[in-house]
């Protein structure tokens, strides 16, 4: 009697049980997570999107102009920022010693030549041995080549612009004393100007003198302007992992200025491998790309029944939108790109965004 009574007691308390929970199904399995994703289809962009570099213009030549003599500054007639022309007048020194020296000599020419003559005359009468006629020749030539020497002085104490170009710098004023090649001003060539664009060593070698290059100045607007390399550098900056390239642009309307920021786009079309139009790269942001302990990039993408799978993939090239996906994804995905962190292959999940 105990047995059937503990038996009907049990039954009836898993009757009660059952009646509680309402007939509801346990939940087995793991919870439905909330995610955002990245639409392939609709966000890839195509191969000749190239990677877009910060430049700075410099001046194509920079000169420093220097007197070729000595003396006391009289005149500086020119500022920083001055447009000057080919052949203009920048500045002069004191030629005082110089034309004193030159009227001397130029004197002292004029006494040798007459000495010639004169001997030159009684030789020609044979009164005379021809070494003194030939002592008196070459006295008269060293006098007018050092009266010549000196002028050169007097014309080096005027300094004119070799070519047409803006004062950079102004180094010295009227006033100081100028040495023989110690600069006075800075003189930029500015008829065509040099782009200047620290590319890391990983891309350097994608690029050599001749490549196109589209330029975007930020203080003109958005018109672009189209150059080409002109140098591509052999040494790395002060020890870092960059190099200098060189653009070329002209500058006709002398509207470039040197220190203007810029945008810069190297053209690949000439490389046979990337010059369909219609090939595309698959790209996604670089948070969505994993790692794992092995080192093997990974992402997740939503399935068809609304599953979270891993993919793994192989990755390239990164841009300012993302990072490439060289294999491992056919571009028609949703790829995760929040809420990857909780997951796990094949755990259910709803589309947040």
């Amino acid at each position: 009697m105990k047995t059937k009574t503990t038996l009907t007691a049990a039954v009836l308390t898993a009757l009660w049980i059952s009646g509680c929970s309402g007939g509801k199904e346990q939940k087995n399995g793991p919870d439905t997570l909330a995610v955002n994703v990245f639409n392939l289809s609709s966000k890839s962009i195509p191969a000749n999107n190239n990677t877009v570099y910060d430049g700075t213009l410099e001046a194509d030549k920079t000169i420093d102009l220097s007197f070729q003599v000595s003396g006391t500054i009289l005149s500086l007639p020119v500022h920083t920022g001055d447009y000057v022309k080919k052949g203009q007048l920048v500045g002069s020194v004191d030629e005082t010693t110089y034309r004193n020296q030159y009227d001397a000599q130029l004197a002292q020419a004029k006494l040798a030549r007459e000495n010639y003559n004169r001997i030159n005359e009684v030789f020609k009468k044979g009164s005379v041995a021809e070494i003194k006629m030939l002592e008196a020749r070459s006295n008269f030539d060293q006098a007018t080549s050092a009266a010549q020497a000196t002028y050169q002085n007097i014309a080096h104490t005027h300094l004119y612009a070799p070519v047409s170009g803006y004062v950079g710098e102004k180094k010295a004023e009227a006033g100081a004393v100028a040495n023989p090649g110690q600069p006075v001003l800075q003189l930029l060539d500015t008829r065509s100007v040099k782009v200047l664009v620290a590319v890391p060593e990983s891309e350097i070698n994608r690029y050599k003198a001749g490549t196109p290059a589209t330029v975007k100045i930020d203080a003109l607007g958005d018109t672009p302007l189209q150059g080409h390399v002109a140098e591509v550098g052999v040494l790395a900056l002060n020890g870092s992992a960059n190099y200098n390239v060189k653009i070329t642009l002209a500058n006709n309307d002398m509207k470039l200025k040197p220190g203007m920021l810029c945008k810069v786009v190297f053209d690949k079309a000439s490389n046979a491998a990337n010059a369909a139009e219609n090939t595309k790269e698959v790209i996604v942001p670089v948070q969505a790309v994993q790692v794992d302990e092995k080192g093997n990039s990974f992402v997740y993408i939503i399935t068809a029944d609304h599953k979270a799978a891993r993919k793994e993939v192989s990755t390239g090239q990164l841009y300012s939108k993302g990072i490439v996906i060289q294999s491992g994804l056919t571009g028609n995905e949703q790829v995760i790109t929040s809420g990857y962190q909780k997951l796990a292959d094949q755990t259910p999940v709803i589309v947040d965004n």
